[in-house]
C-alpha cells in the first residue's frame, strides 16, 4: 500500500511539475481569446506586430501563433486579450487564489496567483503571478503582470 501511495505522489508531483515547465496555459484553449502578446528579448521572435522596448519585444500575435510562438523561445512575460468573458471564470480555469483587488476609473484589477505561471512577483509582500484587468466585456490578464498598459 506504502508503494501505491508513493507512486501516486511522485506520478503528480512529475504531472505538475510539467505542466508548469512546458509552459501550458488553459487560456490558450478558450474561444473568447482573440489576441497574445509575448514578452520576449529582442529579435528572439519574428512575425506578427513587434514592439521593441529596451532589452525586450512585445510581440502581438494570434492565439494560434502564440501558442507555437511560446514553445520556440524563453518568455519573460505573457497576455492574453478577450472579450466577453468573467473574470471569476478566468480565476476559476486557472485556478488562481486572489491576492488583492482595485478599481480604478471604472477598471478593475485583480492580482493573484496561478499554479501555470512559474514566475512571480511580489505586491505588498505577498506573491503574484497573474493580474487581471477588466471594465466588463474586455479583459486582459498578464502573467506574471500586465506590462503594455490597458
Amino acid at each position: 500500500m506504502k508503494k501505491i501511495f508513493v507512486f501516486v505522489f511522485i506520478a503528480l508531483t512529475i504531472g505538475v511539475t510539467y505542466f508548469v515547465k512546458n509552459s501550458y496555459n488553459p487560456l490558450f484553449t478558450l474561444a473568447e481569446t482573440y489576441r497574445v502578446c509575448l514578452i520576449v528579448k529582442n529579435g528572439s521572435l519574428s512575425g506578427g506586430e513587434i514592439v521593441s522596448c529596451g532589452d525586450v519585444d512585445f510581440v502581438y500575435l494570434t492565439k494560434e501563433e502564440g501558442l507555437n510562438s511560446i514553445k520556440k523561445v524563453p518568455v519573460e512575460g505573457l497576455e492574453f486579450y478577450m472579450n466577453n468573458v468573467d473574470a471569476e471564470e478566468i480565476l476559476n480555469i486557472l485556478k488562481a487564489t486572489v491576492v488583492q483587488e482595485n478599481e480604478i476609473e471604472n477598471l478593475r484589477l485583480i492580482y493573484a496567483y496561478s499554479p501555470y505561471y512559474q514566475d512571480s512577483v511580489m505586491v505588498d509582500g505577498k506573491k503574484v503571478n497573474l493580474q487581471l484587468a477588466f471594465d466588463g466585456d474586455n479583459l486582459i490578464a498578464g502573467f506574471p503582470l500586465i506590462l503594455t498598459g490597458f
